[in-house]
């Protein structure tokens, strides 16, 4: 028996002030700490890596001309996304030391002089130390930075809870271990891959894979003019030749929101920190869906972090041509109306602007003017703490349905404020209020097939192609056609796919690429969609090919591709990637292992790491240093039995018979419904001439 080991890779995966002008005086704006402002670029976290340039495109350069603007720019959360520690700023919260415990670790944060540090107490006495050099957020919580080999800053599960001036572990009760993925020295904790994109203004990872190091620069601590604005140098020339208004590129409606949404979405980079204003969204960026479980309920109500665009994207009102600017001020962030009177989402639904249903507050509502329950938002735009003390709106304007609640566990905004009513008290008001219309509604169907496609049901397909037939929101179609993909092979499915093809909207045409290289003659379509206009359509046609096992054919796509995964090097979705295309590219050993080892060690604790990188060695030749993986995957998770399998097909290929057979009898003692092991059992017995065992063998492989 020599049957080889397949390669499954599991892959992830305002509107613009048009008159900004600079240099219009020698007047200098005065920041709000100052002395984060004069820390050289020599310092391993300074406040601006390019001094000159943040004079030219800075606050300073823009405030004698746009005064209010930046004096509202200087009050939100942009300007203070992020900043070097500061003895003004910070003592409050290091006086006394903080502490938290976790997983047997204590965390204590405390202030030596005039710096701040980080001590790590493990159980037996032993401590580390880490300067704490950063500032994530203002409130209601700061994540402070350590510095870490590698030019590495790393968040912390410990965080300061600013409105109640306690330190809390926001990711308390994972007792997150070392070597996990999320752990606070992990991969998963790390600043310059995962927060500072939408943290600093011109952010450039720079990640050396070669030196595992990163090289990362910045023009400005915070989000500042030059993140959102295109052309300030050029409007600074102009404006020193006293022509105010040249240089500076006006953004229409779709431009300026797909700007903000490159931070506030959850979303995968495809590009090199290459965005600028004025971009397309989905030529840099992949958009999170609810086709990937865990992200949202089935309803499409935030479950995880989703950072709001794509429930936006989901909503009525985005399909109804609002974008972020029709409630939201650019520079403070706020909303540019009261929301506790309605009067904000009034303005369009007293009047029926952009054909929004009339509503009468009270009558719709059923709660007397001035309650908690009258105001639309607390309906509609129910929130989610994250954080433990960070509570987010969504932005997906649902309707409250207690009965999704009753049937799929899906929240509810009656339950959220009346905690001491049952959910069956809150479905009997709802039905008699709205009945009919929450039945007909498309949020329930939607809940029901999508819940049922959670649960791999069958019954979701014909429930999912017929909320797709007439589906108007590109968003929520993406969604239907990446579920659909799961059930392949299925002809229904394969047809919908197909027709999504051609969707105008990405997001869709995404979708269905993705789901077509699951297809066995999927592959013209797929080489197709490797020239579509769209990159993340050309990116989803790529990683359909490396799927395949086939090279990128169209030299755009696979320069894209080769950039993609060059940027990603620091993630082991891309390390695999890396590795699979150096094996069948015939390049070195060597250069598998590295790419998988280092894959590894990104997350060493999860076990499919290991199996993972054992399929990818052995496909290499790497026999024993996959093998290696397996015990190891093996010992993190003892009762899967894909380990023993594996290692019972690698022994088999180095014609161990006995040792395959030992191994792959205790995988279907493990799981007796294994019934690819039971084939290979099968074919083991044969070869060592033990018909008998061969026979009974074959008839547990077909279920039998």
């Amino acid at each position: 028996m020599s049957a080889p080991v397949r390669l499954i890779l599991f892959i992830s995966l305002l509107p613009i002030l048009f008159f900004v002008s600079s240099g219009c005086s020698d007047k200098t704006l005065k920041e709000a700490e100052d002395e984060t402002v004069k820390q050289p670029p020599t310092q391993p976290f300074p406040y601006s890596h390019n001094p000159q340039k943040l004079a030219q495109t800075g606050p300073n350069a823009c405030v004698n001309c746009h005064e209010q603007a930046v004096e509202d720019w200087k009050s939100s959360h942009h300007a203070k996304a992020n900043r070097p520690v500061s003895v003004r700023r910070d003592a409050a919260a290091f006086t006394p030391a903080g502490q938290i415990i976790e997983s047997g670790v204590t965390y204590e944060m405390t202030r030596v002089g005039d710096a701040f540090k980080l001590r790590v107490i493990a159980d037996g006495g032993q401590a580390e130390e880490y300067d704490l050099v950063g500032v994530i957020g203002e409130t209601p919580i700061r994540q402070y930075l350590a510095h870490l080999p590698g030019n590495r800053f790393q968040t912390m599960s410990a965080s300061y809870d600013v409105i109640n001036d306690e330190w809390v572990d926001v990711f308390a009760g994972e007792d997150r271990m070392p070597g996990e993925w999320g752990h606070w020295k992990g991969q998963g904790m790390n600043w310059n891959a995962n927060c500072a994109y939408c943290h600093v203004t011109e952010y450039e990872k720079g990640f050396d894979y070669e030196g595992n190091i990163y090289h990362s620069t910045w023009i400005q601590q915070g989000i500042a003019c030059a993140e959102c604005h295109t052309g300030l140098e050029e409007h600074l020339a102009a404006a020193q030749a006293g022509d105010y208004t040249a240089g500076l590129a006006q953004l229409d409606r779709v431009q300026t929101q797909d700007n903000c949404v490159t931070c506030h979405s959850r979303r995968d980079q495809l590009t090199a920190d290459a965005f600028l204003p004025g971009d397309a969204y989905h030529d840099h960026f992949s958009l999170s869906l609810p086709d990937q479980p865990g992200l949202y309920y089935a309803d499409g109500q935030i479950l995880d972090e989703v950072f709001v665009h794509a429930s936006f994207e989901m909503s009525r009102m985005s399909h109804a041509g609002l974008t972020c600017m029709d409630c939201h001020n650019p520079h403070t962030l706020e909303p540019i109306l009261p929301v506790q009177n309605n009067m904000l989402c009034m303005r369009c639904h007293e009047s029926g602007v952009r054909e929004a249903p009339i509503i009468e507050p009270v009558e719709h509502s059923f709660h007397p003017q001035g309650s908690t329950g009258n105001q639309c938002v607390e309906c509609h735009m129910s929130e989610t703490v994250y954080m433990q003390v960070d509570w987010r709106a969504d932005h997906g304007f649902h309707s409250p349905d207690p009965l999704m609640t009753k049937e799929h566990g899906i929240p509810n905004a009656c339950n959220k404020c009346h905690q001491d009513e049952t959910v069956d008290w809150a479905v009997e008001h709802a039905e008699a209020w709205y009945g009919d219309k929450l039945a007909n509604s498309r949020q329930r169907s939607r809940a029901r097939a999508i819940s049922q496609a959670y649960a791999n049901n069958p019954a979701a397909v014909p429930a999912l192609l017929d909320l797709a037939q007439d589906e108007e929101i590109p968003a929520w179609q993406a969604t239907y056609t990446g579920l659909l993909a799961n059930y392949l092979p299925n002809a229904q499915a394969e047809d919908h796919l197909r027709d999504m093809l051609d969707h105008e909207s990405e997001l869709v045409r995404e979708r269905a690429t993705v789901g077509i290289a699951r297809i066995e003659n999927g592959g013209p379509a797929l080489i197709d969609k490797l020239g579509d206009k769209s990159r993340s359509v050309r990116i989803a046609a790529s990683r359909g090919m490396e799927m395949r096992n086939q090279e990128v054919v169209d030299p755009v796509a696979a320069r894209e591709w080769a950039e993609y995964l060059d940027f990603n090097s620091d993630r082991p979705q891309s390390l695999f990637i890396k590795a699979n295309q150096a094996n069948r590219q015939g390049k070195s050993q060597k250069e598998v292992l590295q790419h998988v080892q280092r894959a590894i060690d990104l997350d060493r604790v999860n076990p499919e790491m290991h199996h993972q990188g054992a399929i990818l060695l052995s496909g290499a030749g790497l026999n024993k240093e996959a093998r290696k993986q397996l015990f190891t995957g093996w010992e993190l998770a003892p009762q899967d039995p894909r380990f023993p399998y594996s290692l019972g097909l690698l022994a088999a290929e180095s014609n161990d018979l006995q040792t395959a057979v030992s191994y792959l009898e205790e995988t279907v003692s493990m799981e007796p419904d294994f019934y690819r092991a039971w084939y290979n059992l099968s074919l083991a017995y044969s070869q060592l001439d033990r018909p008998e065992d061969a026979r009974r063998a074959m008839l547990k492989a077909r279920g039998k």
